[in-house]
């Protein structure tokens, strides 16, 4: 149970105002939430086309309508983190027009799976996946700039966590997905010319840098920025697989499926640290970026 009301949104609002950061919003009205996943366990639905009635878009925009006021009133920016159907974009498109600093992130998963093309409860996460006609409303407000950033919302659990229980109602939300967000972007959006690489390279590095204070430091490759560099190979073919990022999870939603362009080398200020799937990077080389308040 999340325990959010309004009292506390719009004091964190306040607060953040005064400090003129940007406030980061999960979008759901948790309230209706829990009475939509009663409604569909009285029911005795089940799967995740049940998840995704039980958290309905509609309580994506009840929130988004609620934090947005407060953003007004305060004069304040605010971040929604991974949404992911058309009601919430059109929301936060009415939103904007009212005047409302709105920055907006989606993930992978929104727009490459939906309820409609996945069995059993491994694609579980909240907000949860939607349609396909979601799904390319979200490719739509990527190609238009009206989505700023792609993130991955990565949850590294296991199996024995994940599906700990009989049905959806009991399974864990959430999911690996840092390594499958380069790839996805470079296969399903550049190769298919549904975004520019310019816009790839915005929505994963350049924009995320300018919205939280760590540009020209991050984000460009200019004198005196860090040279953090990714190495891609737009023709690279290969199959999903768990096995090719290592790590604490034990599966991957988007196994098997295979994608075309890929990373093959990264630096951080100047090191290799990544090589064809290899970390080769050295423990202790991560650095603080200072960000500047006010």
């Amino acid at each position: 149970k999340v325990d959010v009301n309004n009292q506390i949104v719009e004091e964190t609002v306040k607060n953040a105002a005064a400090l003129g950061c940007p406030v980061l919003v999960h979008a759901e009205d948790y309230e209706s939430c829990a009475c939509g996943i009663k409604t569909e366990k009285e029911k005795k639905h089940d799967g995740l086309s049940a998840w995704s009635e039980g958290r309905s878009p509609e309580f994506e925009v009840k929130a988004i309508k609620t934090v947005c006021q407060y953003g007004r009133d305060y004069d304040c920016t605010i971040y929604f983190v991974h949404i992911g159907s058309e009601a919430a974009l059109n929301q936060i498109k009415e939103e904007r027009e009212k005047g409302t600093k709105i920055f907006v992130e989606t993930c992978p998963h929104y727009l490459t799976l939906s309820y409609e093309n996945q069995q059993g409860y491994l694609a579980k996460v909240m907000p949860p996946i939607r349609t396909q006609k979601d799904n390319q409303a979200i490719w739509n407000a990527l190609s238009s700039n009206t989505i700023d950033t792609v993130g991955t919302d990565h949850v590294a659990n296991q199996l024995k966590l994940k599906l700990g229980g009989e049905d959806v109602w009991d399974a864990l939300a959430g999911f690996p997905g840092i390594g499958t967000v380069i790839p996805i972007l470079l296969s399903e959006g550049v190769n298919k010319e549904r975004i520019s690489l310019d816009q790839f390279v915005r929505f994963t590095s350049l924009n995320a840098a300018q919205i939280f204070g760590m540009y020209p430091k991050k984000g460009t490759l200019e004198k005196n920025s860090d040279a953090d560099i990714t190495m891609i190979d737009l023709k690279k073919e290969h199959k999903v697989s768990n096995e090719l990022f290592g790590g604490f999870s034990d599966y991957i939603v988007y196994e098997g499926m295979k994608l075309k362009g890929w990373p093959v080398k990264t630096m951080v200020r100047g090191e290799l640290v990544s090589d064809d799937f290899q970390v080769v990077g050295k423990l202790g080389h991560g650095k603080l970026v200072e960000r500047p308040v006010i």
